[in-house]
């Protein structure tokens, strides 16, 4: 399977199967409270599968962008530098993913609702870095997409809005950005993915 390939599967199958498994099969939401916990706990197997699509299908999704970000990066283009950066972030929240999971999972076997609830409390607490190192990696990767257009040029401003959109989710009074950047980053992902699929690799 070439890079090309590969780099869009994870991208557009990433974008699926999160999605499928936030909206249509993990049972809590998203607060940390204990109601939310002992959703969980009362049907730990549904939930594990929740959690693993969803935290995995953003993983790949991380992945995806990590690949793209390090070709930008190696090709020493206009846009090398930013994608350099980017890609650091995307490993990183490819990590953070891993932690989500692992805290989450353990809710599932938490011994009552309180204790689930506290870890759901680590669980949140992740969604600050998570808005602060998705929206550095969007904004730049973007700016990179934008000075080397090896991407639409349309797919490069609508990825620094997408960042923008997590920076400015993480201010209380405009937090419906982080909604915009969140649906932003899956319309980014697909259309880089889609885009990267129908290219020779």
């Amino acid at each position: 399977m070439g890079s090309n390939r590969q780099n869009g599967l994870f991208l557009v199958l990433g974008v699926i199967v999160a999605l499928v498994g936030w909206m249509f099969i993990y049972p809590g939401d998203d607060t940390a409270t204990t109601e939310s916990a002992a959703k969980l706990m009362a049907d730990p197997t549904l939930a594990k599968l929740g959690m693993l699509m969803g935290f995995g299908g953003m993983g790949a999704l991380f992945i995806g962008f990590l690949n793209i970000s390090r070709k930008m990066a190696a090709g020493d283009g206009a846009g090398s530098s930013y994608a350099n950066i980017s890609a650091i972030m995307a490993m990183t929240l490819v990590v953070m993913m891993t932690i989500g999971l692992s805290i989450e999972w353990a809710v599932t076997e938490a011994s009552d609702a309180t204790e689930g609830a506290r870890l759901m409390l680590h669980s949140a607490a992740l969604e600050t870095p998570f808005s602060f190192l998705g929206g550095v990696m969007l904004v730049l990767l973007g700016t990179g997409i934008i000075l080397e257009k090896n991407f639409h040029i349309i797919i490069g401003g609508l990825t620094v809005v997408a960042g923008a959109g997590f920076l400015l989710g993480n201010v209380d009074a405009i937090d419906v950005a982080g909604f915009i950047g969140w649906i932003g980053m899956m319309l980014v992902a697909l259309a880089l993915g889609v885009q990267t699929l129908r290219s020779k690799n």
